[in-house]
Formats: C-alpha cells, sequence, structure tokens
C-alpha cells in the first residue's frame, strides 16, 4: 500500500525552487529549473561558509534533491523511496522462490510468480547436462537434451523472464532472460544446420571457442552473484555453484582437463537441486504444503547512508 507525501501548504510552495524540485518525478524536472535551483544554492553556500565548491554543491544538490534517497519516518514505521510513503511491513524482503535478492516495494501488477517455471527450467537442463558431464553409466552424448534445452531450458525460461519484467523485477528478468538465452544457444550446437561445430577446422579451435562462450557466461553469472550479497544463503549459494560450473568448464574446454568436466557436473548436480529447491520455496504456502521454506538471511552491514533498509527488524512474516 503506498500513500504520496502530503502536499505542502501554498505558504510552503513559495519556497526555493530546490525545495519544489524534490517533491516531482525526476522526468518532470526542466533543465533550465535544475540549472537555477543548483545555481540559488552555490550562491546561499558561498555566502554561509565560503568553502563550497561548485562540483560539491551540484553533487549534494542532486543527491537530496533529485535522486530522494530512501530515509525512514521519525518512528520507523514507513519508509519513504521515491518521494513515496510505504509501511514498513509492506516491503518484499529477499526471497529465493521470488527471484527477488532484496528489499523491494511490491509490484503495482497482479500476476502468477513466474520464479518456480523459470528455476525450474534451468534446473531441468542443468541437471541432464550435468549428469552427462559427470560420464554417469558411461555416457557420453548429451543430444538426448537437445530439444528441452531449446524449448523448455530455452523458450520457457526466457518467457518466466520476461514475466519477471512485468513484474518490475529487473534481476528474475535479466537472470531468466539470460539464461534461457544460454540453453538456446547451447542447443544450437548440436543442430546441424546451425553449422557451429563444422565451422572450425580443428578439435583444438572448437575447444577454445567454447572456452570463450563459457568463459562470458562465467562474466554475467558474477554480475547476478554480486546482487546476492544482501538475500539469503541459500540463494546466494544457488549463484556460487552456477558460476562454479561454467568456470570449470571454461578450464576444462581451454586446457583440456577432463577432471574438471567430472567436477562442472558434480556442481551443476547440485546447484540445479538447489534451483528445484526455490522453486519448490516459490509454490509451498501454508495452504498446499506442510512444509514451508523458512529464512536464512544473509548476514547485513549498517552503512552511513540513511535510511537503509538492512536489518531484519520488520514484523513481517515474511519467507526467504
Amino acid at each position: 500500500m503506498t500513500q504520496p507525501l502530503k502536499q505542502g501548504s501554498s505558504k510552503n510552495q513559495s519556497k526555493s525552487s530546490s525545495s519544489n524540485l524534490s517533491s516531482l518525478p525526476i522526468t518532470e524536472i526542466e533543465m533550465s529549473d535544475l540549472k537555477h535551483s543548483v545555481e540559488h544554492l552555490e550562491h546561499n553556500n558561498y555566502q554561509h561558509h565560503n568553502t563550497y565548491s561548485p562540483r560539491q554543491s551540484v553533487a549534494n544538490f542532486v543527491t537530496d534533491h533529485v535522486i530522494s534517497p530512501i530515509r525512514q519516518s521519525d518512528d520507523g514505521v514507513y519508509v519513504i523511496m521515491d518521494n513515496k510513503k510505504y509501511l514498513k511491513s509492506d516491503l518484499v524482503q529477499a526471497f529465493g522462490g521470488q527471484m527477488n535478492p532484496g528489499w523491494s516495494v511490491p509490484s503495482i501488477h497482479k500476476f502468477g510468480n513466474p520464479a518456480p517455471l523459470g528455476l525450474s527450467a534451468f534446473a531441468y537442463c542443468t541437471f541432464v547436462a550435468s549428469l552427462v558431464d559427470c560420464r554417469a553409466r558411461g555416457l557420453t552424448n548429451s543430444q538426448v537434451n537437445t530439444g528441452t534445452a531449446m524449448f523448455y531450458g530455452g523458450f520457457i525460461q526466457f518467457v518466466a523472464g520476461l514475466w519477471e519484467i512485468s513484474l518490475e523485477n529487473t534481476f528474475g528478468g535479466l537472470a531468466f532472460c539470460s539464461f534461457g538465452g544460454y540453453w538456446m544457444g547451447s542447443a544450437s550446437m548440436h543442430i546441424p544446420w546451425f553449422n557451429s561445430y563444422d565451422s572450425y577446422t580443428s578439435e583444438a579451435d572448437w575447444n577454445s571457442a567454447l572456452g570463450f562462450w563459457y568463459l562470458g557466461w562465467a562474466l554475467v553469472t558474477i554480475l547476478l552473484l554480486s546482487c546476492t550479497l544482501k538475500s539469503t544463503f541459500l540463494f546466494f549459494f544457488l549463484f556460487v555453484l552456477v558460476f562454479l560450473r561454467l568456470l570449470l568448464l571454461t578450464v576444462y574446454r581451454l586446457y583440456d582437463n577432463e577432471h574438471c568436466e567430472f567436477g562442472a557436473g558434480v556442481v551443476g548436480v547440485l546447484a540445479s537441486v538447489l534451483a528445484w529447491y526455490h522453486a519448490y520455496a516459490g509454490m509451498a504456502t501454508d495452504q498446499n504444503s506442510y512444509y514451508v521454506v523458512k529464512p536464512i538471511p544473509m548476514p547485513t552491514f549498517k552503512t552511513k547512508k540513511m535510511g537503509a533498509v538492512d536489518e531484519d527488524d520488520t514484523s513481517s512474516d515474511l519467507r526467504v
């Protein structure tokens, strides 16, 4: 539930333009008004302190009046973000079952939770591919996973990512759309008319190209991993395992180390099981299951930023 900030009286509206700007969305601020307000602030600061540089005044003005920093009400009940006031108990905590890596405002759109679908698609394809990497039952051919990787792990996961974006979850959208593309790209390498393998003149060139391909995906995973540091232990650990799998596959292809391929298979199996666990966490409720996933939040550290909502001091019963 959101409540707009109360507008001041006409007397308050006649104050300086900098105070008026703080109550407007950034899209409605004219550049000329912004420049005038900054110049006015520079002049006042110079008269009172005589030590303020223009760069400092511009930075402080943008931080205090344009960016609208997150802050809490005096009683700690409300959190003010983007010039709107929210009940702190209404904010959504980090929850792997919803691909939510940290505190956020609930989406205004009311759709079903796409995270279990995307997580299950990723888990299944990772599980089958990792068993082949482990040489389970002596199997080395992963062609059986091609169709599933193209449509389930690829297309369906990509759709789940678009669904996350419609729910205003940028992290979930990026993760699902990216790894949907990963599995579609992986499947295309096993389809002859894509001509992926035959376009290379030697096995060494093919392995080097695959090594670079896995390395790029490992870097994408680091980007996602860095945004889970304030989430939950198991959600963070999921992306650690995904990164380790891609890193081991990179080393295997670049240096022809079969031990790394086996290790990637083991790590991949663990990652797929953990992804299924989070898919279950996103579906299980007190109404449909006897076991509901309980929170195991990552430790957070207090910062000097005003109003940072890092502590788990809310009274709401939210699951992570």
